[in-house]
């Protein structure tokens, strides 16, 4: 593993137990068993440090649903399970959520453009997947409402509420349902 990678791992790890005002950049280097100034030639600050962990999950996970795309599954079922997924990724990183949307996506045009593009990129990927699965559909107005959907699951059940991830899958398998039954 690079010095970089022990980094935002550390980071990541201090981040979700102590908190991101909490956590500070001795704590980190010293977890990642690196020198103070290691950490400033990969990053200017505890904050850059952030929006690379959230740049670094956002691929890793995209990389991982474009799968869907791919199979030979119905469109019904490769959504669910894309989104289902997707809600276990930000449910397994609830802590990193919490931080960037409660603390972070306000205070810095950094942070709202990465917010803007991990939807955007949600959303094109839904609409690949109803476009080649549905042709008739208007995939854009589809894919955003299962954004929409998704989007007040991640706030209101699971940022707000803390709700189990079991719960979580319930409610993204009910709510999915009635969307695909409005579309046929």
């Amino acid at each position: 593993m690079s010095t970089k990678d022990r980094i935002i791992l550390a980071a990541k790890e201090l981040f979700s137990t102590q908190g991101y005002h909490e956590t500070k950049v001795s704590d980190i280097v010293e977890k990642a068993g690196v020198a103070q100034g290691t950490f400033y030639l990969y990053f200017k600050s505890k904050e850059d440090l952030f929006l690379e962990l959230i740049k670094t999950l956002h691929r890793s996970l995209m990389e991982d649903l474009e799968k869907y795309y791919h199979k030979e599954d119905s469109f019904e079922v490769k959504i669910k399970n894309l989104l289902e997924e997707f809600i276990t990724e930000i449910y397994n990183n609830k802590e990193i959520a919490i931080i960037f949307f409660h603390y972070l996506l306000g205070i810095n045009e950094e942070f709202k453009n990465i917010y803007i593009q991990k939807i955007s990129d949600l959303q094109k990927l839904l609409a690949k997947i109803i476009e080649k699965d549905l042709p008739s559909q208007d995939s854009f107005v589809v894919s955003n409402l299962i954004i929409g959907y998704i989007r007040q699951l991640i706030f209101n059940c699971l940022l707000i509420k803390n709700e189990s991830l079991e719960k979580l899958k319930d409610r993204l398998d009910k709510g999915l349902n009635i969307i695909f039954k409005g579309i046929k």
